[in-house]
């Protein structure tokens, strides 16, 4: 059964590693929680931690997840688990190494010998779901199924679908099928969005295809500071 823990926001520093302590994350990244005492605890050992925030564009937050929130979990994730730790964002609105850089997660990355990993340019596996209600075959990152998922997303009002949380993050791990026929054109020229696709299917019927390809192991929903009116340029 899942587990959901509503915290007053104190600071980034003191509630984040208290909620994920709550929510038992220790146990579920790693059987080893105490290394200290040498008892195998119950869980599983991941061997690869893939941590998405919500760069839809080089934007600062609460347009977007808060380096701050990201780091929290790193350091976390780093006392309690000795699985590789990637920061993984495939940007709809920018190129995602530009998202990277101007919101200092290549100075994050190099601070704790991470990776990043831009999602748009991430090889590709073909996934099928008869079932699906419009992504009945669809290319997704290899890695999102290879990786235990850390979602950490932003509550904004939304144009298609009045409010965004955790779910309508897994939109990164989508590319509009032109950008992957022709590789070259995948670095973003401005001028539309590379999941528009998406738009058009429904943003409602697209969010459920994608969590039923993509499953998030861990959600956060950062609500200290929610953007109103527009997903993009709203308003704190």
């Amino acid at each position: 059964m899942s587990k959901v823990i509503v915290k007053k926001f104190e600071s980034y520093a003191k509630t984040i590693p208290e909620i994920l302590g709550e929510a038992g994350l220790v146990e579920k990244i790693c059987s080893y929680p105490a290394y200290r005492t040498g008892r195998r605890q119950a869980g599983k050992d991941q061997k690869q931690i893939l941590i998405k925030p919500n760069l839809t564009i080089n934007l600062p937050p609460p347009c977007t997840t808060s380096i701050e929130l990201v780091e929290e979990v790193i350091k976390f994730c780093r006392k309690n688990s000795r699985a590789k730790i990637i920061v993984a964002e495939g940007s709809g609105g920018c190129d995602s190494e530009k998202a990277f850089g101007d919101l200092g997660f290549r100075d994050l990355a190099r601070k704790y010998k991470i990776e990043l990993l831009d999602l748009n340019q991430a090889e590709r596996i073909e996934k099928e779901n008869p079932k699906a209600l419009k992504l009945k075959k669809v290319l997704l990152p290899a890695i999102a199924f290879e990786s235990y998922i850390i979602n950490l997303a932003v509550l904004k009002n939304h144009s298609a679908v009045k409010m965004t949380a955790a779910m309508k993050n897994v939109f990164g791990f989508y590319l509009n099928k032109i950008f992957i026929r022709w590789p070259a054109t995948r670095s973003f020229s401005g001028g539309w969005w590379n999941k528009s696709e998406l738009h058009m299917y429904g943003v409602p019927e697209s969010i459920i295809d994608l969590c039923r390809y993509i499953h998030f192991d861990f959600n956060i929903v950062d609500a200290s500071i929610g953007q109103r009116k527009s997903e993009v340029h709203g308003q704190p």
